[in-house]
């Protein structure tokens, strides 16, 4: 689903252990061998198995088990297992259960967001910023795929998103109108987006030719009656909602007719309450 490298995955692993594991040293069991299950204490989306198996491949674990990212799982119910050494179970053990915590979490939270708007209107994308923690993006990218919504921008080489930042230099939304020929014409495969503030910003800009218009910050009644106007102004328009939204007003945003809703709300998600056991065989 997401492409991991190598040095990803060894990353994952060394920043729990830079060199050895110094108890399973100290104690003496590290060529022992064992077994080591991961599992969900309650109901959840799991994510991350598959960079989990990665690991395990690594440290010379054999997968016993695992249940590929993106599936609903329930309470008890077990997510990866593997056999081998001792030090090398204990090696994998909190690097594997980093990534389903909170891998398993945003998928989770992601699904719920996805379900309650789509109860709403069937056709709404659910859709994340790039306003997540740094240096956890491809694992953030991975859990909202897994939980059914869509990365909203991969980043800024990839699409045109024209905010009132970008605006303050070129004369605002008028001098944007200046513009818009000449962007379409260099870029005429991709789609242009602007963000607006307002039904009077958000007309203008369906009027100079823009083919979406991300709301930001509207209020939901305010929303419906912009995306109601616009339509009616403009066929064929992508509208989008933004600024403030989460599982608890998604159904607000939802139900006014915009066709996706951007969100930063999913890389907050709480972890997902995985349990580990390490046994020997």
């Amino acid at each position: 689903m997401v492409y991991f490298s190598s040095e990803e995955i060894d990353r994952f692993i060394k920043e729990d252990v830079p060199y050895f594991d110094l108890t399973s040293h100290l104690l003496g069991i590290k060529d022992q061998p064992g077994k080591i299950t991961y599992f969900i204490r309650e109901d959840a989306v799991v994510c991350g198995t598959e960079e989990v198996k990665e690991i395990f491949r690594k440290l010379n674990i054999e997968c016993t088990f695992f249940v590929p990212s993106g599936e609903k799982v329930n309470k008890n119910d077990i997510l990866i297992s593997g056999t081998g050494k001792a030090e090398d179970l204990h090696t994998a053990w909190k690097a594997g259960q980093n990534i389903l915590d909170h891998c398993s979490g945003i998928a989770a939270q992601t699904r719920r967001m996805v379900d309650i708007g789509n109860s709403m209107e069937p056709k709404v994308a659910i859709l994340t910023t790039r306003k997540g923690f740094p240096g956890t993006k491809a694992l953030a990218i991975k859990s909202v795929l897994s939980g059914g919504a869509f990365p909203h921008r991969l980043g800024i080489s990839e699409t045109v998103l024209i905010f009132k930042q970008h605006m303050n230099f070129i004369g605002g939304i008028d001098g944007l109108a200046e513009k818009i020929k000449e962007i379409k014409q260099y870029c005429c495969e991709k789609k242009i987006i602007a963000e607006a503030e307002s039904l009077g910003d958000g007309m203008k800009l369906a009027e100079m030719g823009v083919d979406g218009i991300q709301f930001d910050k509207l209020k939901p009644e305010e929303l419906k009656e912009a995306v109601r106007r616009i339509r009616e102004k403009v066929s064929g328009i992508t509208i989008l909602a933004a600024g403030g939204i989460n599982e608890g007003n998604i159904s607000l945003y939802a139900g006014t007719g915009v066709d996706g809703v951007v969100t930063t709300s999913l890389y907050r998600a709480k972890p997902a309450d995985v349990g580990v056991r390490v046994e020997m065989l």
